[in-house]
């Protein structure tokens, strides 16, 4: 089962009784569906708030959420970073990228992930990017820019999402989407919706994030990707989870 019917089946469980708490506690909750890596380190706490995709240990809905929300990837401590030059990230990337580095394997459909199984992008010496994270940028135009500003760089209603991945991994991040947050990102009335429910969300969640990820990483620039090819097994995957 893929990344994303995995994530909207967490969130059918997280819907009635886990957001609900994480809403009016402002907790990150690593949203059911997959068993997080064996070891997981607690996540920091950060007053970030995104937009990605994940998933997590089948028991979460039945913890405490302070017990779910500590169930993060955990750093490898041996970041490996992509040989080529235009793949090299800037001085302050995600924290998936500075912990585990952002050289990419391919995997089914073509998408790709980091050594500790994150997803990630490609970019071609030309700029062009691979058809995940050029669908991500289509689907954050549609979905995020309203709050989020166009690129990711954040608005008066909510944060600039490139910094914020600074400080959040792809467990931390997909839990803020899914079950979302409140006051996290300034003092005030400060309201993340929680999109488990919204499959135009949900089932290009990790588009989004490997999008917002090279942005976070200064690899893929502002405005709209060229793509490096088309991709019609994932985009009939896309198409398969919204029932097209």
């Amino acid at each position: 089962m893929n990344s994303k019917l995995i994530a909207i089946m967490g969130a059918a469980l997280l819907s009635a009784s886990t957001l609900a708490i994480a809403q009016d506690s402002g907790t990150t909750v690593v949203p059911a569906g997959e068993t997080a890596p064996a070891a997981a380190a607690p996540a920091a706490e950060t007053g970030g708030a995104a937009a990605a995709t994940a998933t997590a240990a089948p028991a979460a809905a039945d913890k405490a959420p302070e017990a779910a929300a500590a169930e993060t990837a955990p750093a490898s401590g041996d970041a490996e970073m992509a040989s080529a030059e235009h793949m090299k990230p800037d001085a302050h990337p995600s924290k998936d990228t500075a912990t585990e580095g952002n050289a990419p394997t391919e995997g089914d459909l073509g998408k790709n992930a980091d050594p500790a199984g994150n997803p990630t992008y490609v970019v071609a010496p030309d700029g062009k990017v691979d058809w995940y994270a050029w669908r991500g940028y289509k689907k954050y135009m549609a979905n995020c820019m309203q709050c989020h500003g166009p690129d990711g760089m954040g608005s008066s209603f909510a944060p600039n999402l490139a910094e914020s991945l600074q400080d959040l991994t792809y467990y931390d991040y997909a839990g803020i989407v899914v079950g979302g947050q409140q006051n996290k990102w300034s003092a005030g009335n400060s309201v993340m919706p929680a999109w488990g429910e919204d499959p135009n969300v949900m089932c290009s969640l990790d588009s989004i994030y490997i999008y917002l990820r090279g942005r976070a990483d200064g690899t893929i620039g502002r405005g709209e990707p060229k793509r490096i090819a088309n991709n019609k097994e994932a985009q009939q995957e896309e198409y398969d989870c919204l029932g097209f």
